[in-house]
């Protein structure tokens, strides 16, 4: 019995390490910067562009760009960090969610237009929003590192978020 139950977790330990896809890599780089974005309670702007910087460093390229109907359109890891950095100012408890995403994989390149679910508190109001992000990304090794961010305008037929 005993080791029957070692024999299953190395199995899956073995299909962690291993087997997964490229089309799951990418999801899981993209749910990562998704992660990494939200705001984090008590976190100060040094502290918080710290920790972007920390987590853009393996997922993005260095010269990736964001692109934003809200914000300037940003170059470079570092850049794109510093200004993740000043989101807590615009929205508290900030919240980011991926859902539905395509992927399109072709060679060491790839393409992923996923619905982006932003949620957070502005001036006491909660908000909620969903967008389409596109995002470029290249094979690096077996990891795959985002070039670019392009974030669609706010569509106004969204419903509004209730407490």
């Amino acid at each position: 019995m005993a080791v029957g139950a070692i024999v299953a977790s190395l199995l899956l330990l073995a299909y962690a390490l291993l087997g997964n896809s490229d089309e799951d890599k990418i999801l899981h780089r993209l749910k990562e910067l998704a992660s990494a974005v939200e705001s984090k309670e008590g976190e100060s702007f040094i502290f918080r562009t710290a920790r972007l910087n920390a987590v853009f460093k393996d997922a993005l390229e260095p010269n990736a760009t964001l692109s934003a109907p809200e914000l300037p359109t940003t170059s470079g890891a570092r850049e794109i960090a510093a200004l993740g950095g000043q989101s807590a100012n615009f929205a508290t408890d900030f919240r980011v969610s991926v859902g539905e995403t395509d992927v399109r994989i072709d060679g060491k390149a790839a393409r992923a237009v996923a619905v982006v679910t932003f949620t957070g508190s502005e001036r006491g109001e909660l908000r909620r929003e969903k967008r389409h992000v596109r995002f470029l990304l290249n094979k690096s090794g077996s990891d795959w590192r985002v070039a670019s961010i392009d974030v669609d305008a706010r569509s106004e037929d969204q419903p509004e978020a209730r407490p």
